[in-house]
Order: structure tokens, then C-alpha cells, then sequence
């Protein structure tokens, strides 16, 4: 905790806790999902459906939360997005109706959306200037939450409806833990909304929508390893659901790992660079995955993927947060609204993949889109040289 001022840190650790529910709240679908579909007989095209719901009220809620987050109190967006999410998760996979699931997982998302633009929009406030420390650690904890929940639902495999419910408390708990914090002390922090550019004018520029592009592809491409990887067991390599469960923690501790390896490992400025070096990996490790037979190889690609995946999303904020120091609530928001719709996207993608070629073939989708990413980087790599360059010059 040396690394945040004092003022913060009440904030921060609530934050931290608040980011571990929200990767339990994340990845509990996924690792319920070989379940969900043996007993309520859902077809993969319907189970991408209901997974999507939940990314399109991440991505309207992450757009909505950036433009409102320096207008509103940062403590009335994630309250209510905490609320939204205690209502979906309450009721959630009670009945096996579709629309039914679709429309719960639509208010989950619109909460989750609400934590994650207040969250970084908050984080890049405590953080020194440049560095990317905080963000990472702060990312960290939603992977705890990540490899903490599938863990547990495949230890409890046989009540796992029991556990959507104990998160909805969770949930509940949460949003009165943020309400007596000290929100006002960001403050000093903000810049005067009225100074802020247009969303337009921070359109225009290059990075910004590098950025947007980059989250696209991320959470789309790791978020569907996370749901799918659960059933690419059951179906692809023969394992058990409660293996698949365990799968999910194994792909997420990667992540895990390494977020704080560059939280605490780390001390560069180079974000850029890093970014490129995280992207190679994924995909590197994920077409191996994807090539072996054996439960156990596939296992050790999946977990170096999740290494690969692991700072890429909190390094992209960080980037944000840095060359956007005015209208950064928008900034931050639009990013991240890129993520969501990624997540929305992807998953029709691979359910149709699934559904006519087999859950293998997706994964070889969701390779091809990692190497879009890496590609990606590069554009990023040079964008941030040449802000650089004028700066100097200046």
C-alpha cells in the first residue's frame, strides 16, 4: 500500500474487494455453462444469446457511466450498478427460459458496466503519474475474483445455483460498503467538466480509438476463452463439468499471476511496448492450447495465455488515463465501452462456430482475432512515439 497516498486507501481496498466480486460475478457463468446447457437443453446459439445480454448492458452502461461519471457522484454510478447486478444475479438460471436468463444477464451487465468506469476512472486519479502500478493491482484483484469463483463452483458443482444467489448478497453488502466513503476526495483530482473536450474532438484521435479497438478484440477474445474453455473440456477433450470448472480458475490464475507480476515487477513506462509483448503471448499460447490433445498440455496453454492476457486491458487504461488528461471520464468510457461491445459481438461468432463446426473451430476464431490485436499494438507502439515526438518538439 506504499504505493497509494493515504487519502486513498479506504477507497482503494473497498475497490479492490469490489473488483474481486466483480471477476467472481464474471466468470461464474462460464464455469456453470456445461450445466447449464445438460440440464436446461439449451442450444449453443441460445447460450451465446443470454451471454451476450450480459455484455450489451456492459458496453450501453460503460458509455452511459463515462459521459455521467464527472457530472454524477462516482458513489451514485457503482451503488446503483451494484444494485442492478444483486437483481440479476438473484433470480438468475431459476428457470430455464431464455428470454427469461437473457433479460437477468442484461441487468447483471448494466451493473458490472457501472463498476468498471468508476472504478478506472477513480484508479487513474491515485495513481502516480505515467506509471501503470495501481491499475494492475487493482485488475489483479477482479482475477482473484476470476480463479476464487469457478474454484468454487466446481468444489459445490451439485448446488451451483446456490452460489448466484450468495453473490446478489454480496452484491448487496457492497453497494452499502461504497455509500460512507470518502468519493469527494478524488475531487482535486478532476478537471472542470465544462473544460473537457467534446467526444467528438477526443474521436479524432488515433489513439483513442486504438485503444477502443484493442479492448474490442480483448475482452471478446478473453472473456470467450473464460465462458467457453469450461465446455471445450466436457466436449472437445472428454473431462468431467467439475474439471471444466476448475479449468476456468487454472485459465484465470494466469491472469492472475501475471497482473500482479507487472503490478509489483514492473517499474518501465513503456506501456506500449509491454502491450505488444502480452498480445504475442496470448496467442502463442492459446493456438498451442488449442493443438494438444491431452488435458493437461491444453491446460498448461491455457494458463500462459492467461499470463498473456493478463495486464493487457488495465496497461490500455493506464495509456488512456496518461494522454487524456481532459475528458478523461469519456475517454475511459469509450475504451471500455469497446470491451463491451466485444464481448457482445464474439460470443454470436463462436455459438454459431460451435453449433455448426464444433467449439474447436471457435477457438482457432478467437486465435485469428489475437492476431488481429497483436497487429494492433504496433499501430499503438507508433501512435504513442509520435505523441511523444510532438511533445518534445514543443
Amino acid at each position: 500500500m506504499r504505493y497509494i497516498e493515504s487519502r486513498f486507501r479506504s477507497l482503494f481496498v473497498a475497490m479492490l474487494v469490489n473488483f474481486t466480486l466483480f471477476g467472481v460475478t464474471l466468470t461464474i457463468i462460464g464455469a456453470t455453462l456445461p450445466k447449464i446447457i445438460s440440464e436446461f437443453q439449451w442450444s449453443y446459439i441460445a447460450t451465446g444469446a443470454v451471454i451476450s445480454a450480459g455484455s450489451i448492458g456492459y458496453f450501453v452502461s460503460t458509455f452511459i457511466s463515462g459521459i455521467l461519471v464527472q457530472r454524477l457522484s462516482p458513489r451514485v454510478i457503482i451503488a446503483t450498478g451494484l444494485v442492478l447486478q444483486a437483481m440479476g444475479l438473484s433470480l438468475f438460471a431459476t428457470r430455464p427460459v431464455v428470454l427469461f436468463n437473457l433479460l437477468l444477464n442484461l441487468l447483471i451487465g448494466l451493473g458490472q458496466g457501472g463498476t468498471e468506469v468508476v472504478v478506472n476512472f477513480s484508479v487513474v486519479r491515485m495513481e502516480h503519474s505515467g506509471q501503470s502500478r495501481l491499475m494492475n493491482l487493482m485488475h489483479a484483484a477482479f482475477a482473484v475474483g476470476g480463479v476464487i469463483g469457478p474454484f468454487v463452483v466446481g468444489m459445490l458443482i451439485s448446488v451451483w445455483r446456490v452460489f448466484y444467489r450468495l453473490m446478489a448478497l454480496a452484491s448487496i453488502l457492497m453497494a452499502g460498503t461504497f455509500l460512507p466513503l470518502p468519493f469527494s476526495r478524488l475531487a482535486g483530482e478532476v478537471e472542470k467538466s465544462e473544460d473537457d473536450p467534446r467526444i467528438i474532438e477526443l474521436l479524432k484521435r488515433p489513439l483513442l480509438i486504438l485503444a477502443f479497438l484493442i479492448l474490442f478484440l480483448y475482452v471478446g477474445t478473453e472473456l470467450g476463452v473464460s465462458v467457453w474453455v469450461a465446455e471445450y473440456y466436457v466436449k472437445t477433450l472428454g473431462a468431467s463439468a467439475s474439471v471444466g470448472a476448475f479449468m476456468v480458475s487454472v485459465f484465470w490464475m494466469g491472469l492472475l499471476i501475471g497482473r500482479l507480476g507487472v503490478s509489483f515487477g514492473y517499474r518501465g513506462y513503456r506501456q506500449a511496448e509491454l502491450l505488444f509483448i502480452l498480445a504475442s503471448v496470448c496467442t502463442v499460447a492459446l493456438s498451442f492450447a488449442v493443438l494438444m490433445r491431452g488435458p493437461w498440455l491444453a491446460g498448461v496453454g491455457f494458463f500462459i495465455s492467461g499470463l498473456g492476457y493478463s495486464a493487457i486491458y488495465p496497461l490500455v487504461m493506464a495509456l488512456v488515463g496518461k494522454h487524456f488528461k481532459r475528458g478523461q471520464g469519456v475517454a475511459i468510457g469509450f475504451a471500455s465501452t469497446g470491451g463491451g461491445i466485444g464481448a457482445f459481438v464474439f460470443p454470436f461468432f463462436m455459438a454459431a462456430i460451435a453449433d455448426k463446426f464444433g467449439i474447436q473451430r471457435g477457438f482457432f476464431f478467437y486465435i485469428a482475432l489475437d492476431v488481429l490485436m497483436v497487429a494492433l499494438t504496433c499501430a499503438v507502439i507508433w501512435q504513442v512515439r509520435m505523441i511523444q515526438k510532438r511533445e518534445t518538439e514543443r
